[in-house]
């Protein structure tokens, strides 16, 4: 898994003949600063209160310019919501089908882009696994302790 460079990427941006506004700097360096993965509305959420002139619409019109550069990548682990990956490269990723957490997850597969499967080109590669996170299987197990005692 590929994690990118947040310098570099300003640079490359500024090289592309982007404008980098405060708000596409602060949006950069927040889905950077962690592997995590985010949601437009939970990036605004958390920006809002620092810069009070962001919209949902720079937002947005960010992290498709970042991911159309190359820089994010989407996942449509969750059929509600698209969510914005910092982490490059093919690999999986765990839904939680109680709590919604996303998560990557290590993996032996191997698949690469641009190559040819039984001759087919790979050109998009996206890896989904559901179940219950051990937080959620935890309180499952919490709970059903706690019945079974009254």
């Amino acid at each position: 898994m590929e994690k990118r460079d947040y310098s570099k990427i300003v640079r490359e941006l500024k090289d592309k003949g982007y404008t980098l506004s405060m708000a596409r700097i602060a949006i950069l360096r927040y889905v950077m600063k962690e592997n995590a993965h985010y949601t437009a509305e939970e990036i605004y959420k958390n920006l809002k209160e620092e810069y009070p002139t962001l919209s949902i619409a720079t937002v947005y019109n960010t992290l498709k310019l970042l991911s159309k550069e190359g820089y994010l990548q989407q996942i449509m682990i969750d059929p509600n919501k698209v969510i914005y990956d910092s982490t490059l490269g093919i690999h999986p990723h765990f839904y939680c089908k109680v709590c919604g957490k996303i998560e990557d997850i290590n993996s032996d597969i191997k698949i690469q882009l641009n190559k040819e499967i039984n001759g087919n080109r790979v050109e998009e590669a996206h890896i989904y696994v559901y179940g219950v996170c051990k937080d959620c299987l935890k309180k499952q197990k919490s709970k059903r302790e706690s019945l079974s005692l009254n």
